[in-house]
């Protein structure tokens, strides 16, 4: 080939990859554009709970103690980095709006590794839209979106090191793997990736030194949350992180019939938000036949199907893990149309879902969003509830949240002497409810009662019942919520 010719093919190609970069950078800040209205519609219990946590421990309580989360440190750095600048709840969700960013890029540069620079730009345009997933809560600043970004990071560099060869974008990889389980022990599809790529990738001889360079680097995140956890208090740790699930595994609430009716109660918001995007997918799984990107995405599903399946409550969000992978081979299916406009055509059908409920919103009042967007008629109320509480007590009184909404502590700035914020770990560890019942029955009982769920719900004995009735007397109703407050504390 002349040198003239060379020179012109280099050029267009230069040219050819600066342009997919960009149109896979237009996608991630459109990403952002759709997750940036979600900033202003309250928080979750979840974030409102974890920013509580965070809180805590940026106060100087102890982590896994009266600072207590069953989910490791990583999550919490992320929450208090987030909170340092002021303590709003909006500075959460900014942190799924860089999420959402963060993803699309690693999801537009896993699909053009694999494929082409045309499955590469129609990943990074379906996972910017069908991320933001609202039936499950793809907006919201969860434990799985956050274990998303460094697995999807994980994924990335180990392609780069399959096509480059350079131990540094293996050890990245392994340490983004890493990284994504001290965000949630169920964020393990980067390490399953990770190994599948070095048997695909290497040959027999070499797979020896490939496997202890990514495990190593694997390694070293989960060391120093142990580390961190054997400081604080191992055993306080272990049980936190995954001793009480393994402890209830044969429990009433947590065997196999109650996980049974958890997954099929999930599948219908996830189906309308997944199946679609799951279709193409498998499309675009057939499409990879007899090409090691297969094995490649099917590690990542079997990966990510693990770790939802860990977590055994089989709430919507824990399925946000399918969506990259998803995504990737949807955008793979998509990139194998010929013609622009079809290409164009099939992504939005992909993504329809989510453009309907997204387009539902524009013309809809204020009252109609907030009963829509999940999450946002709940956090008013709650924020209603916690401006009663700020009135009615004072910042060193102690507050009680029958149960679950913990979001309500951090809004209201008030602290609770009963570390378990949720309903699953009440029902799972053995202590809990005796520990609950003598709190509110103790001299130094809590100032305030929220009751967010009946008693009985909790306790079914009546024990809580009558504790409640013997100490406590109604101070007011807040959009249909009782508040109790201590016989003895006036």
């Amino acid at each position: 080939m002349p040198a003239s010719n060379a020179a012109s093919v280099g050029a267009d190609r230069r040219t050819a990859v600066r342009r997919t970069a960009a149109t896979i950078t237009a996608c991630a800040l459109l990403a952002a554009g759709l997750r940036m209205p979600f900033l202003w519609t309250g928080i979750s219990m979840d974030e409102g709970g974890y920013a509580y946590v965070a809180q805590l421990w940026s106060r100087g309580g102890q982590l896994y103690d009266d600072a207590w989360l069953d989910r490791p440190q990583s999550l919490l750095l992320v929450y208090r980095l987030l909170l340092w600048p002021n303590d709003d709840g909006w500075s959460i969700r900014l942190g799924a709006v860089l999420a959402g960013f963060a993803i699309t890029v690693f999801v537009g540069l896993i699909g053009w590794l694999l494929a082409g620079r045309r499955a590469g730009v129609a990943s990074a345009a379906i996972y910017a839209v069908a991320g933001v997933a609202p039936r499950i809560e793809g907006f919201t600043l969860n434990g799985e979106l956050l274990a998303s970004v460094p697995a999807t990071a994980a994924v990335a560099a180990a392609l780069l090191w399959r096509r480059s060869g350079s131990a540094g974008w293996l050890a990245a990889a392994g340490l983004a793997a890493g990284a994504a389980m001290t965000m949630k022990p169920s964020g393990l599809d980067g390490i399953t990736v990770g190994f599948a790529m070095i048997v695909v990738a290497g040959t027999r001889r070499r797979r020896a030194p490939h496997f202890a360079v990514f495990a190593t680097a694997v390694s070293v995140p989960l060391a120093a949350s142990a580390l961190h956890g054997g400081h604080v208090g191992w055993h306080q740790y272990w049980t936190a992180i995954a001793g009480y699930q393994f402890a209830a595994l044969d429990g009433p609430t947590t065997g196999l019939g109650a996980r049974w009716s958890d997954f099929t109660r999930s599948l219908g918001p996830v189906g309308r938000d997944l199946t679609v995007v799951g279709g193409m997918a498998g499309i675009g799984f057939w499409r990879l036949r007899r090409r090691p990107g297969r094995r490649i995405l099917l590690a990542w599903l079997v990966g990510a199907a693990v770790g939802i399946n860990l977590g055994g409550s089989y709430w919507p969000h824990y399925y946000l893990q399918f969506l990259p992978p998803l995504a990737v081979l949807a955008g793979v299916a998509v990139a194998a149309i010929h013609r622009p406009g079809l290409r164009g055509g099939a992504v939005a059908i992909v993504v329809l879902p989510q453009l309907i409920w997204l387009a539902a919103l524009l013309p809809a009042t204020p009252t109609e969003r907030q009963r829509t967007i999940p999450y946002y008629e709940l956090a008013l109320r709650d924020q209603r509830i916690a401006a009663v509480i700020r009135a009615e007590t004072t910042p060193s009184d102690r507050i009680f949240v029958l149960v679950s909404e913990a979001n309500i502590y951090f809004l209201a700035q008030r602290t609770t002497d009963f570390p378990y914020l949720w309903g699953k770990p009440i029902e799972k560890i053995p202590g809990a409810l005796p520990r609950m019942r003598a709190m509110l029955g103790g001299a130094n009982r809590p100032t305030l009662v929220v009751l967010n769920d009946e008693p009985g719900a909790v306790d079914r004995t009546g024990e809580l019942d009558r504790i409640l009735a013997e100490h406590y007397r109604t101070e007011q109703v807040v959009d249909g919520v009782t508040l109790l407050r201590a016989i003895s504390a006036r």
